[in-house]
């Protein structure tokens, strides 16, 4: 699918640390501008055909003297941004080009994560335990623009997939950018959380799933938080979706 603009949000910022416009999607953070010890960094891709994904990135800034160093702890797989660590002082003097990290290095990384998507792809979840994990993070366009319906195991499933990036699998998010669920008194009102899950809350990283969601699957998406890690609000129908989209 093509990228139509890319949010990038550091931390509990409100709003976006960067928005990528143009290819290549290529963030570049210089260590020296931010605070020692773990950061959070998460990617809103919003796509031409209206559909959104979420990835998150953490990272480790260290201080040694008057030099800062970050490196990348964690990453998704095959996500259409690229981060990168820059060291202005190092841009400022750039030492000589070292043929095995710009040459070698390269071509060994390359090889070895398609040989490792191929892999994947031919087994399936079935190649190792924990394979409906590795299956879900390589997932085809496709299938995620066709959700299960139905259900709160469904509703589960789906929220893992769409929701849990940013607000956690255990509900409790990334406040304030993204909102806890759990034990949260707003989701007593069903026509905002069906609202909020359809049609997003414009000026913030909640965006909108109408596209992604028929009735039944919303309902199940829904009935999931307003039940989940202790609330206890009740679910939703598909018909009372359909009279709100």
């Amino acid at each position: 699918m093509d990228v139509a603009r890319v949010e990038v949000y550091l931390d509990n910022q409100d709003e976006p640390f960067a928005v990528l416009e143009k290819p290549p999607f290529t963030l570049e953070l210089d260590p020296s501008g931010l605070s020692e010890g773990t950061h959070y960094l998460i990617a809103v891709v919003h796509y031409a055909d209206g559909s959104v994904d979420h990835h998150e990135y953490v990272f480790e800034v260290a201080r040694k003297g008057p030099v800062y160093a970050g490196h990348i702890a964690r990453a998704p797989i095959m996500a259409p941004i690229e981060v990168r660590m820059v060291d202005s002082v190092e841009l400022e003097a750039p030492a000589k080009p070292d043929f095995f990290r710009y040459a070698l290095l390269p071509v060994l990384l390359f090889l070895i994560f398609a040989g490792t998507a191929t892999w994947l792809a031919y087994y399936g979840e079935n190649a190792i335990p924990g394979g409906a994990l590795a299956a879900a993070q390589v997932e085809t366009e496709e299938e995620a623009k066709t959700p299960a319906a139905a259900g709160l195991d469904d509703g589960k499933a789906l929220y893992q997939r769409l929701c849990a990036s940013c607000h956690q699998a255990d509900g409790r998010g990334m406040p304030p950018t993204f909102p806890a669920l759990a034990g949260n008194e707003n989701l007593k009102d069903a026509e905002y959380v069906i609202k909020t899950v359809l049609h997003g809350k414009p000026g913030t990283a909640m965006p909108p799933f109408a596209a992604q969601l028929d009735d039944q699957a919303a309902a199940a998406v829904v009935s999931y938080i307003r039940t989940a890690w202790g609330n206890d609000f009740g679910p939703v129908t598909p018909e009372e979706v359909a009279r709100l989209r």
